[in-house]
C-alpha cells in the first residue's frame, strides 16, 4: 500500500488558452466580416474561468461577450474589458443604475424593467442600451407575440433614454428540429417588424452554437458562439468544424491499495472486487463536480489508460480501478475530463455516461478547483 508523497495541488483544470484563441478565430472566420461575433462567458465561463475564457475570446476575435447575470458583467468591466458586454439574464432593478453607468447592454422582455432602466438613464447622463428578447418558442423568458404591443408602448414612453441596441431570440432545438427551427425565425421577424419602427439600428441576433453551423442564412447582424468555443460542436451540426477541446480536469492519486475477491469498496457496499484487484484512490468527488451518477458506471484516465470507477463517488474521493495499469502510485495524475498526451476522455462522453450534456460537466467543475490558464503561442499567433 502507498500514500501520496509530498504536497500540491490535490486536484486542478488545466484551461488550453490557445485552444479558445483557436476556437474564436475558427467562428470568426467562418461567419460574414459583417456579423458580429458575440462569445458567451456565462457560469464561470463554462466553467473555464470567465476572465481566462473572456480574455481568450477577445484575443481570437469576439466583438462582444456575453454574461447572464449583472454580476458577472460588472466583475469582467472591473477587470478592464471595455468591449461590449450582454447581460442576457433579467437584471433587478437594484443592478440598473450600476449596468447604465459601466455601459453594459441589459436584456428587456417587459415594461417594467424598461421603465426602471429609463429612470435610471433620465438621472444620469447617457441612455440606457437594452437587448429586447423575443419568446419565439423556448418558451423561457422573452416577449410573446401577444405581448409586443405593450412593450412597444413601454419604449414610447422611455422615449431617448433607451436605446434598443438589440433584438433577438433563442432556438429550442437548432440542432434537430429544423420545422420548428425554421418557425421559431419567421415568429421573430413578425416581432421585428413590430418593433423596428422603434429600434432601426438594432441588432438582430438568434443563432447560438448549433444555429450558427445549421442555418447560415439566420445569422442576421449577430451570432453567439456558446458551448462550441469550449471545444464541443453540436454533434448533428453541419459542417463540421475544427474545434479543440479546452479544458481538462485532473486530481491526484492519493494511494492505492489491493483487495482480495469479496472485498467492498466505497458508501453502501455497492462494488465488491470479483479477484484480487489494485484500487487507486483519486482525491476528487461530487464536491468538485464530478456527477455521483458515474457511481460504477464511467472511467477516470490514469496514465493514459481507461480506468473504471468502482464504488460510489464521494464527496472528495473517487475510487478507480487500476489493476491492468502498470505501475500506478500515489502522486499520479487521473484525469477526470480532457485531454493528455493523446489521450482523450471528452466532457460530452463523460456527460452521456452520465445522463447529462458536456456543458453541466463543464460548468460543475466547482469554482474553488484551481485553474491553470496554460498557453504556448502569445496573441495573433
Amino acid at each position: 500500500m502507498t500514500s501520496i508523497p509530498g504536497s500540491g495541488l490535490l486536484r486542478w483544470a488545466e484551461v488550453d488558452v490557445d485552444a479558445l484563441r483557436h476556437n474564436a478565430a475558427t467562428f470568426r472566420r467562418r461567419i460574414d466580416s459583417s456579423v458580429r461575433l458575440l462569445v458567451m462567458v456565462k457560469s464561470n465561463g463554462y466553467g473555464h474561468g470567465a476572465e481566462i475564457a473572456a480574455r481568450a475570446a477577445v484575443d481570437g476575435g469576439a466583438d462582444w461577450l456575453g454574461v447572464y447575470t449583472p454580476d458577472e458583467a460588472l466583475a469582467l468591466r472591473a477587470a478592464g474589458f471595455s468591449i461590449p458586454l450582454l447581460v442576457a439574464g433579467w437584471s433587478p432593478p437594484a443592478t440598473h443604475a450600476a449596468l447604465v453607468a459601466d455601459g453594459i447592454d441589459v436584456t428587456v422582455f417587459d415594461a417594467a424593467t424598461l421603465s426602471s432602466l429609463a429612470d435610471v438613464a433620465r438621472a444620469g447622463t447617457a441612455p440606457a442600451s437594452v437587448h429586447l428578447k423575443l419568446d419565439s418558442g423556448l418558451g423561457r423568458i422573452g416577449v410573446r407575440a401577444e405581448d409586443v404591443e405593450g412593450v412597444v408602448a413601454a419604449l414610447r414612453d422611455a422615449g431617448d433614454a433607451v436605446r434598443v441596441a438589440g433584438i433577438f431570440t433563442h432556438y429550442a432545438d437548432a440542432e434537430g428540429d429544423e420545422p420548428f427551427t425554421r418557425e421559431q425565425h419567421a415568429r421573430f421577424m413578425d416581432g421585428v417588424a413590430q418593433l423596428r419602427p422603434l429600434a432601426p439600428d438594432a441588432l438582430l441576433h438568434t443563432s447560438g452554437s448549433a444555429a450558427i453551423l445549421n442555418f447560415p442564412e439566420m445569422h442576421h447582424d449577430l451570432v453567439r458562439l456558446g458551448i462550441a468555443y469550449y471545444g464541443y460542436a453540436p454533434k448533428h451540426a453541419q459542417p463540421h468544424v475544427d474545434v479543440r477541446v479546452a479544458m481538462s480536469v485532473f486530481a491526484r492519486v492519493v494511494q492505492v491499495k489491493s483487495v482480495s475477491a469479496g472485498e467492498s469498496v466505497g458508501y453502501g457496499r455497492t462494488w465488491r472486487s470479483p479477484d484480487e484487484r489494485r484500487i487507486a484512490t483519486a482525491a476528487i468527488g461530487y464536491g468538485q463536480g464530478l456527477p455521483r451518477a458515474l457511481s460504477n458506471r464511467g472511467v477516470m484516465s490514469v496514465r493514459g489508460e481507461r480506468c473504471p470507477i468502482v464504488g460510489t463517488v464521494s464527496m472528495d474521493q473517487t475510487t478507480i480501478d487500476v489493476t491492468g495499469v502498470k505501475g500506478v502510485a500515489a502522486g499520479d495524475e487521473a484525469m477526470f475530463y480532457g485531454e493528455r498526451d493523446g489521450a482523450r476522455l471528452g466532457a460530452d462522453e463523460v456527460a452521456a455516461t452520465a445522463g447529462t450534456i458536456a456543458h453541466e460537466i463543464l460548468c460543475g467543475t466547482a469554482a474553488w478547483v484551481p485553474r491553470l490558464a496554460l498557453e504556448h503561442s502569445p496573441p495573433g499567433e
